[in-house]
């Protein structure tokens, strides 16, 4: 069986994304989705994946290097400068999970590095997490055990309808055919906001991508449209409503493990 790090390039992710908020108003919600599963090491210099599919030009679906981590160097040498200042290793591959423009358009709440040694160990995680009027900030886990769970400080604000304090706790796992991503937000150790996002590991074939867009699984600026149907919603319920500012930071913070 072939490990679920031998990806060669691309790998789609038909997948399903969930949020429940557990304050006061309430809400919840979930949606299908369409996400990519990238071989960092492997992308360079590549313009085109398939007919309908291109690196780093505009396509149906494209997938743009400026997109991630500083926008200035190649995400493969800014993750691993990120792992090595937080004492990591990442000399091996770098797999990108994350969104694909469709159309031109895409919207990366969360973006994971999953970062290995040369022996194909995991050894660092990269959640690279951007809010809605342009901040982007990414949060390090050196990782001992691919099953445990990290936990950080809120550092970076992300929703004009939550507090500014409390804390993470972030669990991923990627296997032969499915990944899986948690976010579970707290204050004073109750949940505040429970996120996951998991899908089926798939080749990405032109069939595949066409059939999502009939499915309705890949739209234009779909993950923007739902954060702004499901803030409407919120305001409607009562939600209080707080400016946030762009912020702007490549500087990681690492995060413990429990």
């Amino acid at each position: 069986m072939n490990s679920p790090y031998d990806i060669e390039t691309i790998k789609l992710i038909d997948g399903k994304i969930s949020h429940k908020r557990n304050i006061h108003p309430f809400n919840e919600f979930n949606y299908n989705c369409i996400s990519i599963l990238i071989n960092l090491n492997n992308i360079k210099n590549k313009k085109k994946f398939n007919s309908i599919f291109s690196i780093n030009k505009n396509n149906m679906f494209s997938w743009c290097e400026k997109d991630h981590g500083n926008s200035k160097d190649h995400p493969l040498d800014w993750a691993r400068e990120q792992v090595s200042k937080n004492g990591g290793d990442a000399s091996g591959k770098i797999l990108l999970h994350c969104f694909p423009k469709i159309f031109g358009h895409v919207f990366n709440p969360l973006s994971v590095y999953f970062c290995f040694n040369k022996e194909q160990k995991l050894t660092a995680l990269i959640y690279e997490v951007r809010n809605v009027v342009g901040g982007i900030h990414s949060y390090v886990a050196l990782v001992s055990n691919p099953e445990e769970t990290h936990f950080t400080n809120k550092l970076f604000e992300v929703s004009p309808f939550l507090p500014s304090e409390g804390d993470y706790r972030l669990k991923t796992k990627l296997t032969n055919n499915n990944i899986s991503i948690s976010v579970n937000y707290f204050i004073n150790n109750k949940i505040i906001l429970n996120a996951i996002q998991t899908g089926k590991i798939k080749p990405l074939t032109v069939g595949a991508l066409l059939m999502n867009i009939i499915k309705g699984s890949a739209l234009p600026g779909k993950p923007m449209i739902k954060i702004l149907i499901q803030a409407l919603k919120l305001l409607i319920k009562g939600a209080k409503y707080k400016k946030i500012f762009v912020f702007n930071t490549h500087k990681t913070n690492l995060t413990k493990r429990v």
